[in-house]
């Protein structure tokens, strides 16, 4: 999930996280909703209807995403989490080998609750008698509809575009090969729109036209960053942590001085972070204290050095991002890039197995890509 994301609960056993930026454009379109409707019902009910509309399509975001989260789990994929923001909405499903049908399923499952909706609402428009309530039904059916619309464009990281390389992937048996044409598409969708909008707001209407703009740089961009995720992630499938970590590491004393730390594993030294143990240099498995890194040196002045030690310096491990032996190599490598840290300690309960270096996993996927050249 994003990483300011305020946790909201859980549905069905799955997190429920809204980035900052939704709150932004539900306040946006409460304001806008405000107006329309002040000029269709009047009186005291417009605001009432506006906050009533916006979290409706709240819900129906939502609901968008759940279809994709049920389906995965229905697959017995492990579902993270689904984001709102400003933009629409993500469910994060951890890695797993790609497979076309499944990965189809789940696509499709979420602009089907889409479809849904806008019929059932459409249905509630042609049934209610009461102007407001059609009125409201009736945006819904709308937004439902191109929000199922919008998703189904054959570009990728769009569900129409995880739709195309399912049966790119499906006909051809090229992973790769589908993703490169899916996310071509993709580019081709975003900068269209992005072209379309610009010219729109130009010509007629600004808000709706920048909004078809930022969607459309959106997907461009989104497009690629996908591309080059997948290529990362099939580079590092069927491999773990134990495959890739250092066995083979420096260590460092908790009762070491920091001015001795930074003369002996700083100065001269490519590594940025050094796992603490008991005896650095015994030969058996050993309990990780912590982790020292120049983030930590940082934090003291220079004349403080020498009276404090690095056990007092130290990120202990609680407060570590560690990594278990098992784990899939990509997810470690987002966890690294995540973390912001050079290196990232294995451990096995407490005992440190070794290191997984980010220039490591870097030059592994170097390699693989070099060899299929």
């Amino acid at each position: 999930m994003f990483r300011r994301a305020i946790p909201f609960g859980s549905i069905a056993g799955v997190p429920i996280g809204l980035h900052w930026s939704w709150m932004v454009v539900l306040v946006l379109v409460v304001g806008a909703l405000g107006r329309l409707y002040d000029g269709s019902v009047g009186g005291d009910a417009a605001l009432p209807m506006a906050i009533a509309a916006a979290l409706l399509l709240c819900v129906s975001v939502l609901l968008h995403e759940l279809g994709h989260a049920l389906v995965a789990r229905r697959y017995r994929l492990d579902v993270r989490g689904i984001t709102l923001f400003a933009l629409g909405g993500v469910t994060e499903i951890a890695d797993v080998q790609p497979e076309p049908v499944r990965d189809l399923l789940i696509a499709v499952a979420g602009p089907a609750v889409s479809l849904l909706l806008a019929v059932a609402c459409g249905l509630g428009w042609w049934a209610l008698d009461d102007p407001a309530l059609r009125l409201l039904a009736l945006h819904l059916a709308l937004t439902n509809g191109v929000m199922a619309v919008l998703n189904l464009l054959p570009g990728y990281p769009l569900d129409g575009g995880r739709v195309l390389w399912s049966v790119i992937c499906f006909l051809t048996d090229d992973e790769l090969a589908a993703a490169r044409s899916a996310a071509l598409i993709g580019r081709v969708c975003g900068w269209t729109m992005l072209v379309g909008g610009m010219l729109y707001a130009a010509a007629l209407d600004v808000l709706n036209g920048a909004w078809v703009a930022l969607l459309g740089y959106f997907l461009a961009r989104s497009a690629s960053a996908g591309y080059r995720r997948f290529v990362v992630g099939h580079l590092l499938s069927n491999i773990s942590v134990a495959d890739m970590m250092q066995r083979a590491f420096r260590a460092v004393a908790p009762e070491l001085p920091l001015d001795q730390f930074v003369g002996r594993y700083v100065l001269g030294q490519v590594d940025q972070g050094f796992p603490v143990l008991p005896r650095p240099d015994a030969d058996a498995p050993q309990p990780l204290l912590g982790m020292m890194t120049l983030r930590d040196l940082r934090r003291f002045q220079f004349d403080q050095w020498a009276l404090t030690h690095v056990g007092e310096a130290m990120t202990p491990i609680h407060r570590l991002r560690a990594l278990p032996p098992e784990m899939p190599a990509g997810e470690a490598f987002r966890t690294l890039v995540e973390s912001g840290e050079d290196q990232l300690p294995v451990i096995d309960g407490a005992t440190l197995l070794g290191v997984l270096r980010r220039r490591d996993v870097l030059g592994y996927i170097e390699r693989r890509a070099a060899s299929r050249l």
